[in-house]
Order: structure tokens, then C-alpha cells, then sequence
């Protein structure tokens, strides 16, 4: 199975834009917002800072500064927390260099856990612990992180996400609905909401639901990707293969030649369940490709393999990445993991004994 040191320009894009994406959804708490120190020239600094997104070196070089000046400033550890968080999800999109990634989760973890000594009401360190927490599979520790956060801010689109999504990935499907339907509630004419809501009802194998909101997000916004996945995975389920077959070709439009590896094999295997195998075949030819100029998470494997039809292959490389969840590694193939767990597209081969033990395993609470 191709993993190869050779990096192209390519993968120093993406990882570049899913730092930034992810720096953006971050720093949106309100809490670093309002930033104030009570020495003016640290507050100079942290603001230079905050400008300076998404420049990862700028903003800690400045927040560096801004801590000097004043090193009881809060906000600026929980925004250097929050930095160091997103830094670890493009680390592992462009490199299988463990050490990089865990050194970046030892300063996040301890940045958010000096911001949260110094003031214990900012909802940004607890979103950066709760980041760190789920890369690195210690989903009790995230979730806890993530309570406080809600807490804190519960009707923040960001923090709702957050709880939604974790507790969807650990089967605490009535906690996550709950939540889902709240921030519906709260923001009907949200795609993000519905997208979370038909996440939540598909995690919870309610494939009717989340269809219905899935199109719903579809139809406040066509440009959200992982709708049109899910929505592709619910139609399936409820036997309506052409319908799903039209909306993987809206998400592969919109993924571009930049899709990821992770995007790419969900695609293949969404596609193998649409009945689709020529753009099965297709969508795994493109993530073995990728494998020869990138990194291709043991999660993404898995997918890609079941895609051809290749049971032992899907197996082998499963077995390989729950390994990995067991030693506490971030994986590229993240999010392909939680759809494996879940069996969000009722892919039978997923439901033998030896494939259910598996599943169990991946993100045991």
C-alpha cells in the first residue's frame, strides 16, 4: 500500500487551505473577539495577530509578543491553543510525521489549559482542547472540553457543531439530535444546520429524516459538499440509487481537482453503492494515484478498497488503522472512519461479524 515521503505542491495547497478553514472556524468565538488586555501594548499585539490569520507563523510570532507584554493575557493563549488545534488537522492532511503532529497537540493542549487557569469562561480553549482531544482519539476528554464550551456559548453555531458532531461519531445519537434540532431551531435558514441535523439523523441510521434535511441544505446551499455525500449514502439506503448517483456527481464537481484523499475514497464508495462501479473504479485509480504524491490516511484505505469490491484488501487496511486509533495517531482518513463505524451507507460487507468487531473499536469512549 503506497505511503511515500514524496510531497508535491499540490498537497502544500490543500493543507494550507484546511489550515486556514479551520483557523477561521476557530477564532470565530466570541470570547476571542472581545480580547481585551490591561496593557495596551500587548493588546497591539494580539489584534496585529488576529489580522494576521491565516499567516500560522505571524500569528504566533505576534501572539508570542502580545504574551510577553502580558503574560496573564488569556485570550492570547486561547487563540495560540486554537492555532496550534487547526495546525494539527493540516499536519496530518500533508505528512505522516507523528512526532510534528504530537508535538503540535502537547501546545495546544498546554496553551488552552494555561488560557482556561487564567480564566476559566473562554470558549475558544475549550473548543482548541476539544479539537486536540478528538484527533488524537481521547473522545472523553473531548467531549468533556466540548460540554464546557456549549455551556459557555450554547447557541454558537461552532460550539453546536462541535458537540453535534462528536457525539454523533460516538454513538450518543439522542444527545447529538437534540442538539441538531436546537440549532435548527435556532438558525432555520442555516445550510450548516441542516447539514448537521441530517448528519446527526444518519449517524443515528434514520435515513428518511436525514434526507429531508440533507435537501434542505442542499437547497439553502448547493456549494456544501458533504451534503450532497450524505444525502448520496441516505438515498441508497432508502433504495433510490439513481438519486444518489446524481448528487455524487454535485460533490465530485464541487471537490475539484483539489478534493483530498479522505473526499476521494468516499466518493469511490459511495459511488460503488450507487451502483456506479466504472466511477468506482474510476475515484479509486485517482486516490491510488494520490498515494504515490501524498499522504493517504489508514482510514481512507478501508473505503477505497471496498469500493472495488476487494473485501480482504478493506480488511487488512481497517485493521491497520484501528490499530493506529489504539495508539492514540491522527489519521488523514478521519471523518472515512466515522462513515465505516457508523456504516452510514449500509454497506453489508461492514455488518460481518469480523468487520462489526472492528467498527467497535474505532473511538471507544
Amino acid at each position: 500500500m503506497p505511503h511515500t515521503a514524496r510531497r508535491t505542491a499540490r498537497a502544500s495547497h490543500a493543507a494550507a487551505a484546511a489550515l486556514a478553514s479551520a483557523l477561521m472556524l476557530l477564532v470565530g468565538a466570541a470570547d476571542v473577539a472581545g480580547a481585551e488586555s490591561a496593557s495596551p501594548e500587548a493588546q497591539s499585539f494580539y489584534e496585529q495577530a488576529r489580522a494576521a490569520l491565516p499567516d500560522r507563523d505571524a500569528l504566533q510570532r505576534l501572539l508570542d509578543q502580545a504574551i510577553a507584554a502580558d503574560p496573564d493575557f488569556a485570550e492570547a493563549y486561547a487563540l495560540k491553543a486554537e492555532n496550534y488545534a487547526a495546525a494539527i488537522t493540516a499536519t496530518v492532511a500533508r505528512t505522516d510525521d507523528l512526532a510534528a503532529a504530537t508535538a503540535l497537540d502537547v501546545l495546544a493542549v498546554s496553551n488552552a489549559q494555561k488560557a482556561i487557569a487564567l480564566d476559566a469562561n473562554l470558549t475558544g480553549a475549550y473548543t482548541a482542547l476539544g479539537l486536540a482531544h478528538r484527533q488524537f482519539w481521547r473522545w472523553g476528554e473531548a467531549l468533556d472540553a466540548y460540554r464546557h464550551a456549549l455551556e459557555l456559548e450554547p447557541e454558537s453555531p461552532t460550539t453546536l457543531f462541535n458537540w453535534i458532531w462528536l457525539n454523533s461519531f460516538a454513538r450518543r445519537h439522542d444527545e447529538a439530535i437534540a442538539a441538531a434540532r436546537r440549532g435548527v431551531a435556532l438558525y432555520p435558514m442555516s445550510a450548516n444546520a441542516q447539514r448537521d441535523l441530517g448528519l446527526a439523523l444518519a449517524y443515528a441510521g434514520s435515513p428518511e429524516p436525514s434526507a429531508a434535511a440533507l435537501e434542505q441544505c442542499a437547497e439553502l446551499d448547493a456549494r456544501v459538499t458533504i451534503c450532497h455525500i450524505y444525502l448520496a449514502l441516505m438515498q441508497v439506503r432508502l433504495g433510490k440509487p439513481d438519486l444518489a448517483a446524481a448528487e455524487l456527481v454535485k460533490a465530485e464537481e464541487l471537490a475539484g481537482r483539489g478534493a483530498t484523499p479522505a473526499t476521494v475514497s468516499s466518493l469511490a464508495h459511495a459511488y460503488y453503492r450507487a451502483n456506479r462501479r466504472d466511477d468506482a473504479a474510476r475515484l479509486y485509480a485517482r486516490l491510488e494515484q494520490q498515494g504515490q504524491n501524498s499522504v493517504v490516511g489508514a482510514g481512507s484505505w478501508p473505503l477505497g478498497y471496498l469500493a472495488i469490491g476487494d473485501e480482504e484488501r478493506a480488511f487488512g487496511t481497517l485493521e491497520e488503522a484501528v490499530a493506529k486509533i489504539e495508539r492514540h495517531e491522527p489519521d488523514e482518513g478521519f471523518f472515512n472512519l466515522m462513515i465505516i463505524k457508523a456504516n452510514v451507507g449500509g454497506n453489508p460487507v461492514l455488518d460481518q461479524p469480523r468487520f462489526r468487531a472492528l467498527r467497535d473499536r474505532i473511538g471507544a469512549l
